[in-house]
């Protein structure tokens, strides 16, 4: 008796799927090789900078929380330019991440707002103290998007007429 085109299908959907757990399996084997290995190289490297700057890609290629997430989140959230050490406070405070791996968390802070400013996503200024403090770009409003203002974005023409008594 011939198989259903159910039982068929379901059948090289089954083998399908285990080819790819063998794959995926394969696959996190060789990402956590790769990325133990440049850890490792990473922590003997004697240029701090250098170190710091392959750790922080590793977290970026691997999808972790890195500094330029915790930055952006604590800048997102004030209007205040901040310093470094007020942003490595505020990731501390707001557990933006974990920092136990990071002999320099300062360097790594740094080299993260280097990189940010160079791509134009955060400003540089001086604050009262004269010392360097940072803030997200405000974004400049393109031409026909919709305006700031809700007086802009909404037409009067839109409004319930008022009721006759």
């Amino acid at each position: 008796m011939a198989e259903s085109p159910i039982i068929q299908t379901m059948e090289e959907m089954l083998a399908k799927l285990a080819t790819a757990r063998t794959t995926y399996r394969e696959a996190e084997n060789s990402i956590a090789e790769y990325t133990n290995a440049i850890t490792a190289l990473a922590k003997v490297c004697e240029d701090e900078e250098v170190r710091n700057e392959y750790l922080t890609r590793l977290e970026e290629v691997n999808g972790a929380v890195g500094f330029k997430d915790a930055v952006r989140g604590v800048l997102g959230g004030r209007t205040k330019p901040l310093t470094p050490q007020e942003i490595r406070t505020f990731i501390i405070f707001e557990r933006r991440m974990e920092l136990k791996g990071y002999s320099n968390v300062m360097a790594s802070i740094h080299t993260t707002l280097r990189r940010m400013k160079d791509k134009g996503e955060i400003e540089e200024m001086t604050n009262q103290k004269g010392e360097k403090a940072y803030r997200l770009k405000l974004k400049e409003l393109v031409k026909g998007s919709p305006s700031s203002k809700p007086q802009e974005r909404f037409s009067l023409a839109h409004t319930r007429p008022a009721k006759k008594d």
